[in-house]
């Protein structure tokens, strides 16, 4: 078995010099990758517009706390949609110094999910949720292609929303990336966390959104070029956010939020690093339909990391701009 995985090493060491030698001596950074995972939105109230796939706002339930729109109070409801985005990105492979290219992206995301039915107590409402979702990532600049991959994601949570306007959570995500070139898994995750959101109204037609979440990323991923195996990537991260919904009218929305988030990686050669990143973001939507929704979205990211060897630098700076179209339908 050890010679098993020694050849196999040996064979991907095989695959990554032959890359090296056309030009990919750049690698897509694992661990900045957005990865799907429970819906952003679950449980804001009715005003908040949903991206594309995520869940519904809500309306207020008889206990006085925002009950998740079109959830039954018996049984199970369900949503379920398809979205394409077609992107801008200035960092392609979210790395830094001579590897940066420009790229435009293609996504396709398929996603579905449901609420398995209300609780209600005397001061809040509890609701049990299930999803998952599968996305195809293509790089528009031919010599990316290599670089292509999918993700699949799941999740389950259960989330408690009080009559205050304030919620919590708690749940476990599951994330995989897999090599469109090679039909190899290069990464996966277990994300258990726990969360808190506020949303409460500035005006008849803004909402102030505040999140706050922490977790554990459990991983499992191997890289030609570094040599990381399964845990390297294994880290905590603390996040907060804080973003406005702006519905000026009934089809049109603006969404400006600011996110950060802080990563302590805690195993192998990444043991002791941390990752500081900012990102700012503003999507513009609007609804050619209850079930149509167009948008166009921008978002600058910024991470510093520190507490890694001298010499390698993790540290990078993205733009994404774009366009995209979302299909959403509930029973």
């Amino acid at each position: 078995m050890k010679q098993l995985k020694t050849l196999n090493k040996l064979a991907l060491a095989t695959i990554g010099l032959s890359l090296a030698q056309v030009g990919f001596a750049q690698k897509r950074n694992l661990e900045a990758t957005e990865r799907p995972g429970a819906p952003a939105n679950i449980g804001q109230p009715g005003n908040a517009p949903a991206a594309s796939g995520e869940a519904s706002g809500g309306a207020p339930s008889d206990a006085g706390a925002q009950r998740p729109v079109k959830l039954k109070k018996k049984g199970v409801s369900t949503y379920f949609g398809y979205s394409s985005k077609y992107f801008y990105r200035s960092n392609a492979l979210m790395t830094s110094g001579p590897s940066e290219q420009k790229s435009a992206m293609w996504t396709n995301t398929f996603f579905a999910g449901a609420g398995l039915g209300v609780i209600e107590t005397d001061s809040s409402v509890i609701t049990p949720y299930v999803g998952g979702s599968w996305t195809i990532n293509d790089y528009i600049k031919g010599e990316l292609s290599p670089f292509n991959y999918n993700s699949s994601g799941a999740y389950a949570l259960l989330m408690a929303q009080y009559g205050n306007g304030w919620s919590t959570r708690a749940g476990v995500s599951y994330a995989s990336d897999r090599s469109t070139e090679r039909d190899e898994e290069d990464y996966k995750e277990f994300f258990p966390s726990i969360g808190v959101m506020k949303a409460y109204p500035l005006s008849d037609s803004t909402l102030g959104i505040f999140d706050a979440s922490v977790g554990k990323h459990i991983t499992d991923s191997f890289d030609l070029f570094n040599n990381t195996d399964a845990g390297t990537l294994d880290n905590w991260e603390m996040s907060a956010s804080y973003g406005l919904r702006w519905r000026p009218s009934e089809r049109l929305s603006f969404g400006p939020q600011y996110r950060l988030s802080y990563k302590i990686y805690d195993d192998g050669s990444n043991k002791d690093r941390v990752d500081l990143t900012n990102m700012v973001s503003l999507r513009i939507a609007y609804e050619l339909s209850t079930s149509v929704t167009l948008d166009l979205s921008t978002a600058y990211t910024n991470r510093d990391s520190s507490g890694v060897d001298s010499g390698v630098d993790l540290d990078f700076e993205n733009i994404d701009t774009g366009a995209g179209l979302s299909l959403n339908a509930r029973f």
